[in-house]
């Protein structure tokens, strides 16, 4: 069992430097800035939030990830903070980013969406351990790593502060 979780913390640690060479990281972190680099450099379709009241969420679920025909549109419940909101969002992008296969999904989720369009759902409750381990530590990695990058803005920037601006932002 200590091989396998190795094995899973050095696949996503190899994915995320792959992904922070090929897009960088804003910093201070933005997570729109951070999604549309990771569009444009891995997917080429547009990555689209969507806060969902509880009675929208499948019961369980965090997050989800719908794979339309030309974009993505993942979703999180309204009103959390940004902080859990940039988690629970970096974790599907985990999802995206190590290639978890998707499964046919309820269109009904979202009802406005024409049912055609939708190619996947993605929840979390629909993955297995690793693949749930993969997308948190992926989440997880990745917003440690942007509080350890370097600013490309003119100001001083100190990864403390920033964790305590987050922390209170939410």
């Amino acid at each position: 069992m200590g091989e396998e979780r190795a094995a899973v913390r050095r696949r996503c640690a190899a994915l995320v430097r792959r992904l922070t060479r090929a897009t960088g990281l804003p910093a201070p972190f933005e997570l729109a800035a951070f999604l549309a680099a990771y569009s444009e450099h891995f997917s080429g379709r547009p990555i689209e939030l969507l806060a969902l009241a509880p009675d929208e969420m499948p019961a369980g679920v965090c997050g989800l990830w719908l794979a339309m025909a030309g974009r993505d549109v993942i979703g999180f419940p309204a009103g959390v903070g940004r902080t859990h909101r940039d988690h629970i969002v970096l974790h599907e992008v985990g999802h995206m980013l190590a290639g978890h296969t998707s499964i046919s999904g309820p269109a009904a989720l979202l009802p406005d969406l024409d049912p055609e369009m939708v190619r996947a759902v993605l929840g979390r409750s629909v993955y297995d351990d690793v693949q749930e381990q993969e997308a948190e530590l992926i989440a997880s990695l990745i917003l440690q790593r942007s509080l350890s990058t370097t600013p490309t803005r003119d100001r001083p920037y100190d990864p403390v502060v920033e964790r305590l601006r987050r922390a209170l932002d939410d």
